[in-house]
């Protein structure tokens, strides 16, 4: 129980006398004190080595685990402690203290030496607001709850201080949308060299040039990949019929990929481990943003013939899109799309339940227009399959209006359609928001106050 009143402060309590008290109202006022705080003091020599365990006895609480049942015990023997934290008190029992026997109040040990002797107390100089929610902890378990007025790294530090177990920081931290990465360097000095230059800018001014110039050409290729498509500029890949390898899309494009190739490769031998390698998302996507140019210049030169090689290539024309990928690369070195694919990435439930309602919501208006629009003249909802384009579009307030409802209960349903698509499009709102504002705070340093 947090007894927080006026009148519980100190100058308003009365002191109980206990028959089992071992310091007297004039004895030294902490069990341990150093020599310079002892001089002076009465019973300045006490010594601690041979009270310790004693003392220890005397603040053992006699209800043992069983706070669930009728508690019959006396206060003269049963240890209800008193915690003073910067002037608010909270009382509890030990009992459910010492179901945390690693954390600093879990342990009589480590909590003895906070002892106050004259007021039978525990005084601690700490953070107020923040011990309310170690407190809870205490008392009911379950997950720590960081309170809104905090600051994270004022409750971290409390945390640490009271030494809570480290699986409930952990979790309190996932919770947060903190991010841990492991870093694991090679063994061989050349290889982790190497390594540190193309992964960690920030490690040296050479790995960060790198990252620079790889920055640049990303973004230059991308570019390029979109200005390529403009019908003016695509005149110049086929020369006499046969492929122009001198063209200058054709020579830049080259120069971006022999650079991603070069990337890719060094990063390749010297890396820590080759599975670790394989399985990141990033390295992936190195991978695969160089493939399509390889696959059409094998094409390309296969053929030799800008006819044949544009009808072999048709089917391959959907391996440009994938150029697309080299987007991501970008995600090495932006603190806001790493901000992003984590936010999407916690988000993913909260997506799936949109998905599953944008579905049944869906599914029950295509139904609804195709027969109440089923039979007029002029309608243009002639199936399901057709009232499944308009549901979306009205749902999520696009409206083309190249299929529309012609009669007036077709209008009443589109009418309610349009409203719960609203409503519907406003549930991941929220859990994004939440997840991002989590994700930037921590990313960026920003923590919220």
């Amino acid at each position: 129980m947090a007894v927080v009143s006026l009148m519980n402060q100190s100058r308003y309590r009365r002191p109980v006398s206990r028959p089992d008290r071992m310091n007297d109202i004039d004895g030294d006022l902490w069990l341990f004190q150093s020599q310079d705080s002892a001089k002076g003091a009465p019973h300045a020599s006490l010594d601690e080595d041979d009270n310790e365990s004693e003392i220890l006895v005397y603040l053992q609480t006699c209800c043992g685990d069983k706070t669930d049942q009728p508690h019959l015990c006396k206060l003269q023997t049963c240890e209800r402690i008193t915690i003073n934290v910067s002037g608010m008190y909270y009382e509890i029992w030990a009992s459910v203290l010492n179901r945390h026997p690693t954390t600093l109040l879990g342990s009589p040990r480590k909590r003895l030496k906070f002892f106050d002797k004259r007021r039978n107390e525990y005084f601690f100089d700490r953070h107020r607001p923040t011990f309310e929610s170690i407190f809870n902890y205490y008392q009911y378990g379950g997950k720590i709850m960081r309170p809104d007025p905090v600051p994270d790294d004022i409750f971290l530090r409390e945390l640490d201080f009271y030494e809570i177990e480290r699986e409930a920081i952990d979790e309190y931290k996932t919770e947060e949308g903190y991010t841990t990465e492991k870093t694991i360097l090679p063994t061989r000095m050349w290889q982790r060299k190497l390594w540190m230059l193309m992964e960690y800018p920030e490690t040296s001014i050479s790995a960060y040039v790198i990252a620079l110039v790889s920055v640049f050409i990303t973004m230059f290729a991308i570019v390029l990949f979109c200005i390529e498509t403009l019908p003016s500029l695509s005149k110049n890949e086929c020369k006499d019929g046969k492929p122009n390898y001198v063209a200058p899309f054709f020579i830049l494009e080259t120069i971006c990929n022999i650079w991603f190739t070069w990337e890719v490769f060094l990063r390749l031998i010297s890396c820590p481990n080759r599975i670790t390698y394989f399985k990141d998302f990033k390295n992936i996507v190195d991978i695969a943003a160089i493939v399509p140019y390889y696959v059409q210049l094998g094409n390309m030169i296969s053929t030799d013939n800008c006819v044949n090689g544009e009808t072999s290539g048709a089917s391959l024309a959907f391996l440009r899109v994938f150029r697309l990928i080299r987007i991501f690369k970008l995600t090495k070195h932006s603190a806001g799309l790493q901000v992003l694919i984590l936010t999407f990435k916690a988000s993913i439930k909260g997506l799936l339940l949109f998905l599953i309602a944008m579905f049944v919501c869906i599914l029950l208006f295509s139904s609804a227009i195709f027969y109440a629009e089923h039979g007029l003249k002029d309608s243009q909802i002639h199936s399901i399959p057709d009232g499944f384009w308009w549901a979306v579009i009205t749902m999520c307030t696009v409206g083309y209006g190249d299929k529309v409802p012609v009669g007036p209960l077709g209008k009443v349903i589109g009418s309610i359609c349009a409203i719960t698509g609203v409503l519907t499009l406003a549930i991941p709102v929220p859990i994004i928001t939440e997840n991002f504002n989590k994700f930037y705070a921590h990313k960026t340093g920003r923590g919220r106050i």
